[in-house]
């Protein structure tokens, strides 16, 4: 793991998991911009749907972590801190969809009825690119890693605490063969977020407009509900087992309901043309 990056030929270091989430609204930014413009949004309106969108995921983020995980505030870090840390992503997406929402009704005068599904399934490759290089971020710094296995599957991630060195430290005196590797849960869910990209876009062309962020919104929140058991979170049982796959299986099933309902519509509508 690099948790700390060298700059070549300047020697400063970077944290690798702020390099890769600044990479990543950077790509967002860039990849969104001609999409949104192809959805039928200036550039100056679709930039600023990019910061309202970019403050709203980081609000809804933190807002969210501190709901799910109040024990990791109090110290050092606080809920209205601006350090990149205490992040959820559940959270941040909801923010982000809800400023976008707020953004279409306050330019609804200028917006035909079409525009919204056209940017929703505009946003579909620059979440999945961000939050691919998010997840890099993630690995390189050791954090957001699974459980422990003796898995093939498993790598060596760095020790974060005290408590972790001193016991690890104790298991050959004890004879106890524990695992020290851990599910690098961070490149499954990066591969399959953007292997899930491929299929929503080649589908989606061939339905309504919506369809593509239907099909990857409910591709995206099964890889997480998947992936689920096999992170280690710092959550009460009743996040993990409960509220978290409550909310997965929830949007996928809202997600699927949205998609049959909108497309049905659509042959409703090309049954009445052919009359």
């Amino acid at each position: 793991m690099h948790p700390d990056l060298t700059i070549p030929l300047v020697g400063a270091e970077i944290k690798s998991y702020a390099l890769f989430t600044e990479l990543g609204a950077l790509v967002f930014m860039a990849t969104a911009l001609p999409l949104m413009k192809r959805a039928g949004v200036k550039p100056l309106r679709a930039l600023v749907l990019i910061a309202a969108m970019a403050a709203a995921f980081l609000v809804g983020a933190r807002l969210w972590n501190v709901a799910v995980s109040p024990g990791s505030y109090g110290g050092s870090l606080k809920w209205y801190s601006l350090k990149l840390a205490g992040f959820s992503m559940y959270g941040g997406l909801l923010g982000a969809a809800f400023a976008l929402l707020i953004w279409y009704w306050l330019n609804r005068a200028q917006s035909d009825r079409g525009q919204l599904p056209a940017l929703l399934d505009a946003m579909v490759v620059p979440t999945a690119l961000a939050f691919a290089l998010a997840r890099v971020g993630c690995y390189l710094n050791g954090c957001c890693s699974g459980v422990l296995t003796h898995s093939a599957w498993g790598v060596e991630f760095p020790l974060r605490s005290g408590a972790q060195r001193v016991f690890n430290s104790l298991l050959p005196i004890s004879g106890i063969a524990l695992p020290t590797k851990r599910y690098p849960t961070q490149m499954f869910e990066l591969g399959l977020a953007l292997l899930g990209v491929i299929p929503a876009l080649a589908i989606g062309r061939w339905l309504k407009r919506g369809s593509k962020f239907l099909l990857y919104g409910a591709w995206f929140s099964a890889v997480r509900l998947a992936v689920l058991p096999l992170r280690s979170l710092p959550y009460d049982d009743i996040v993990t087992k409960a509220v978290y796959p409550a909310l997965y299986i929830a949007l996928m099933a809202l997600g699927a309901a949205t998609l049959i309902l909108l497309n049905r519509r659509r042959q409703d509508n090309e049954k009445v043309w052919s009359i």
